[in-house]
C-alpha cells in the first residue's frame, strides 16, 4: 500500500499545565472583592484550592490558582467604582513570566478593597495564611485608595493608616509562617515617610516603590511595584541567595499616555527620589521606553537595619521552615536521650542540602554546621532541645538557633 494514501489523524488541543492542588504556592496575592462579584471557583472549578463555608449574605474567602491571561476578567479592575489592582496583578505576574498565582480573596458586604484592618476580613484571612507557609505575599490594594494621577494624594492619611495597621496585624503571622510580604509605599508627603518606616521597622516585609521619568510613571506608577518584585523573585527558582539589584523586570505595556509638548522639549527627566526612600525601599526604576524596570535596592524592614536583604531573609526563612518541619515529627516523642539524638540527626539531614549548595557552613566559615541535641527531662516542661551554630553564605552572617520541642506543643525556634 502506498504510504501516501494512509490516513493520518491529528488531534490538536490546548491543555492547561497541570498544577497539583497539594503543592504550596510560592506567590500569593491577597485582595478584597465586591460581595456581589462572581465567585471564581464556581465559574472556573479547576482553579479552586480551598474556600470557607459559603452562606448567603455572610462573608467568606476563596483561594484560587490562576494561570491564564483570560482569567484576569474574573478579577476586579482599576476602572471600577472602588478601584482595585487585582486584575492588573495577574496580568503583571504573567508578563514577568510566572506560571501561576494563588489569589486569596475575601468578600464582605460594604467593605472597601483596601480595608484589610476590617475585623471580619482579618478573622477570615488568618487561617488561610497559616496554610501557605514559606510564600511571598502581596497586597496590591493595601494602602488605597490609590490616586489615578501624579498630583498630591488627598487620601494620604487614610493610606498611611491602612498600611501601618496591616503591618501591625499581619506582621506576626508572616514571621510565624516563614513568609515575606511585599507592600507598596503610598504617595506620601516626605515629612510622613520617616514615621512610616520607623513604624514598619522589625516586620518581615519589604516596602516597594517606583522611580523614573514623569512619562514612565504615568505609564506604570499606578501599578503595584510590590507585585512585580515578588513575581520576578518567584520566577527565578535559581535565585534563592542571589541579589536582584541590577536585574531588569519586564513590565508589559502599562497605560497608554498622551505625549505633550513638554516631553518634546526635553522635560522627561527622572523625578528626584527622597533619600529616605532610597535607604529603606525596594526601588524599581522605570527606564527606556517604559517596558522594563531596574531593581535599585532590596531592603527589608527586619532588624537590625541594613543587614537583612530580601535574599538573606528568604534564605533564613527557608532554613527555619526546614528545621520546623523536622522538629514537628518529634512533638509526641518521649523526652529521652535516644530521641534527642534522633532529633539532632533529623535537623542535620534537612540542613544538608543547604550545606551542599554552599549556603550554610560552620560558624567559623568552614566545615558543616554544628548541631547538638539533648533531652531535658528535669525542666518544669520536659523537652527535647537542639542547638545550631552556623554561618550563612555569601553574607558571612552567623546564626545561632535553639530548637525546643515540648511534649504535645508546637516546636519553638529562638535566635540566640
Amino acid at each position: 500500500m502506498n504510504s501516501l494514501q494512509k490516513r493520518v489523524n491529528i488531534d490538536v488541543s490546548l491543555v492547561r499545565p497541570s498544577s497539583p492542588r497539594e503543592r504550596l504556592p510560592r506567590l500569593v496575592v491577597v485582595g478584597i472583592v465586591p460581595y456581589d462579584a462572581p465567585i471564581i471557583s464556581e465559574l472556573a472549578p479547576n482553579t479552586m484550592i480551598r474556600q470557607s463555608h459559603i452562606r448567603e449574605g455572610q462573608p467568606y474567602v476563596e483561594q484560587v490558582r490562576l494561570s491564564s491571561i483570560v482569567q484576569a476578567r474574573l478579577l476586579p479592575s482599576i476602572d471600577m467604582k472602588h478601584p482595585s489592582r487585582l486584575r492588573d496583578a495577574l496580568i503583571g505576574a504573567l508578563s514577568v513570566g510566572v506560571d501561576e498565582v494563588d489569589f486569596i480573596l475575601a468578600r464582605v458586604p460594604d467593605v472597601a478593597p483596601w480595608a484589610f484592618d476590617n475585623q471580619e476580613v482579618v478573622e477570615m484571612l488568618m487561617p488561610f495564611f497559616n496554610e501557605i507557609p514559606g510564600s511571598m505575599i502581596v497586597f496590591p490594594d493595601l494602602g488605597g485608595p490609590w490616586p489615578r494621577g501624579r498630583l498630591m494624594n488627598p487620601a494620604a492619611d487614610e493610606q498611611r493608616r491602612s498600611l501601618l495597621l496591616a503591618a501591625k496585624i499581619y506582621g506576626p503571622v508572616f514571621s510565624e509562617n516563614f513568609q515575606v510580604a511585599f507592600f507598596d509605599l503610598p504617595q506620601l508627603p516626605p515629612r510622613d515617610l520617616e514615621q512610616v518606616f520607623t513604624s514598619l521597622r522589625g516586620s518581615d516585609l519589604s516596602v516597594c516603590a517606583w522611580s523614573g521619568s514623569e512619562l514612565n510613571l504615568r505609564r506604570h506608577g499606578w501599578r503595584s511595584s510590590a507585585l512585580f518584585v515578588a513575581s520576578y523573585i518567584c520566577k527565578r527558582l535559581d535565585m534563592v541567595t542571589q541579589s536582584v539589584v541590577g536585574h531588569k523586570i519586564p513590565l508589559g505595556a502599562g497605560r497608554k499616555i498622551v505625549y505633550d509638548r513638554s516631553s518634546l522639549l526635553g522635560a522627561d527627566d527622572n523625578e528626584e527620589v527622597p533619600l529616605i526612600m532610597e535607604e529603606n525601599c525596594v526601588l524599581l526604576n522605570i527606564s527606556g521606553n517604559g517596558d522594563h524596570a531596574e531593581v535599585l535596592s532590596e531592603f527589608t524592614m527586619r532588624r537590625p537595619r541594613y543587614e537583612w536583604s530580601i535574599p538573606t531573609l528568604r534564605t533564613v526563612k527557608a532554613i527555619h521552615q526546614s528545621i520546623r518541619q523536622a522538629a514537628d515529627m518529634f512533638v509526641f516523642r518521649s523526652v529521652r536521650k535516644i530521641e534527642a539524638v534522633a532529633l539532632e540527626t533529623a535537623v542535620s539531614m534537612v540542613l544538608n542540602p543547604f550545606y551542599e549548595m554552599g549556603i550554610l557552613v560552620g560558624a567559623n566559615g568552614e566545615g558543616k554546621p554544628v548541631v547538638k541535641g539533648e533531652a531535658l527531662p528535669d525542666q518544669s516542661i520536659p523537652m527535647l532541645s537542639v542547638d545550631l551554630s552556623a554561618m550563612l553564605q555569601p553574607w558571612c552572617q552567623n546564626i545561632n538557633l535553639k530548637i525546643m520541642v515540648k511534649s504535645g506543643m508546637e516546636p519553638q525556634i529562638e535566635e540566640q
